[in-house]
């Protein structure tokens, strides 16, 4: 059985992956066109995109001016946060969400994919990254809805490391996201929009669903 390190940020780490709560799904699933979905499965061919990115999207479902922003009130005064180091995202979903919904955040989204063994896929990200000169810590966690909300002191104290990246507001909710975040915490900045990777054959643990 793997180790379990609680951080001081609150979170834990098990075998070179950051967790907001151990242990993850026991799968994720996530809508896409069919003929990315099928990339994805037999070469492995995926995008993982900056939170700049996706701050400067203008689709409504997909995209988010306040992404990686971390945003609560307390007592009537706003408190924000944000991160100094490079993210970049590959969104999910948790398996229990409607598949429709999923695809109804995008007119190109025709299919399903479900990733069936979420720990591998994740290592097999961070290898890839890896191979192209990026070293990159994998944070997985489920996006939390309360982005501006009043909270209360001990939510304030009880926030995982880079909350910001896990936090969205409630008018996104329905999309139920379970979020991997890539983060550099290196000295050499990256700069990409996106980052495109090759993780070979992943037929064993990712399954295409209609």
């Amino acid at each position: 059985m793997s180790k379990i390190i609680k951080t001081q940020f609150r979170t834990e780490v098990v075998s070179g992956i950051e967790y907001n709560k151990y242990p993850p799904p026991s799968s994720l699933i996530k809508a896409t066109e069919m003929k990315r979905a099928i990339l994805l499965r037999d070469e492995g061919n995926i995008r993982l995109s900056s939170i700049e990115y996706y701050q400067s999207l203008e689709k409504p479902e997909l995209g988010d001016q306040n992404e990686g922003q971390g945003m609560f009130e307390l007592n009537g005064h706003a408190m924000e946060s944000g991160s100094i180091n490079e993210v970049y995202i590959w969104c999910s979903a948790i398996p229990s969400t409607n598949p429709d919904i999923l695809k109804s955040l995008s007119s190109n989204y025709d299919t399903i994919i479900r990733v069936i063994e979420v720990e591998e896929f994740v290592n097999r990200i961070r290898k890839a990254a890896m191979s192209k000169g990026y070293d990159l810590m994998p944070h997985m966690g489920a996006v939390i809805y309360n982005r501006g909300e009043e909270v209360t002191k001990k939510v304030l104290n009880d926030q995982k490391w880079h909350h910001n990246v896990f936090q969205k507001g409630n008018e996104f909710s329905h999309q139920e996201e379970y979020r991997v975040a890539f983060c550099n915490f290196t000295f050499d900045k990256i700069g990409l929009g996106h980052l495109d990777l090759e993780l070979g054959n992943c037929s064993d643990i990712i399954k295409i669903e209609t």
